[in-house]
């Protein structure tokens, strides 16, 4: 659970970009606890993420998504979240004001279309166009520029981007 850092790191992004791999990657680096939000909420729900969206609809997972980041934020480190968290109302204000550095990992739309298009898992991509997606990723990201703290790019390979966050983070003397 939360070890090293007095504030925690969230990292926001559109679906795809590489949150989780970079956010659980650098939890190793610096030795501190990491949990993926969708993962929390699966087992916070005991259903899939999908069985949520199916079940409850959108509006509902966003509630889920909601509770479990206020425990994530008290218990982790280093947050991985879904794409779609800052749609949220509540969840975009709470994390604007929470003691949190937002970290928005970005990557050019065409790659991002081909790490999710077919991806059963995210309820928002399976089966939908390019042309779909990229509109959706034109609606989120005015709120994952405005919160974001750093912005850093998943298209370079991941040692360069661990190391474009270190320098940042390092630059801002939080870690």
């Amino acid at each position: 659970m939360k070890s090293k850092m007095d504030t925690p790191l969230i990292f926001i992004g559109f679906m795809g970009a590489g949150k989780t791999t970079i956010a659980q990657t650098l939890a190793e680096a610096y030795q501190c606890s990491f949990i993926d939000l969708d993962a929390y909420i699966e087992t916070e729900t005991q259903k899939s993420i999908p069985q949520i969206f199916e079940e409850e609809g959108e509006q509902g997972f966003r509630q889920h998504e909601f509770e479990c980041l206020k425990k994530a934020i008290q218990s982790y480190d280093i947050i991985a979240t879904g794409g779609g968290i800052l749609t949220h109302d509540a969840t975009y204000q709470f994390i604007k004001e929470a003691q949190v550095k937002a970290i928005w990992v970005d990557a050019p739309i065409e790659a991002l279309y081909e790490r999710v298009k077919g991806d059963t898992n995210r309820p928002n991509a399976n089966k939908k166009s390019f042309e779909s997606l990229k509109h959706l990723y034109s609606a989120r990201i005015s709120r994952y520029n405005e919160i974001a703290f750093i912005k850093i790019s998943s298209a370079t390979p991941l040692s360069e981007t661990l190391n474009e966050i270190k320098i940042k983070l390092s630059a801002n003397d939080q870690y």
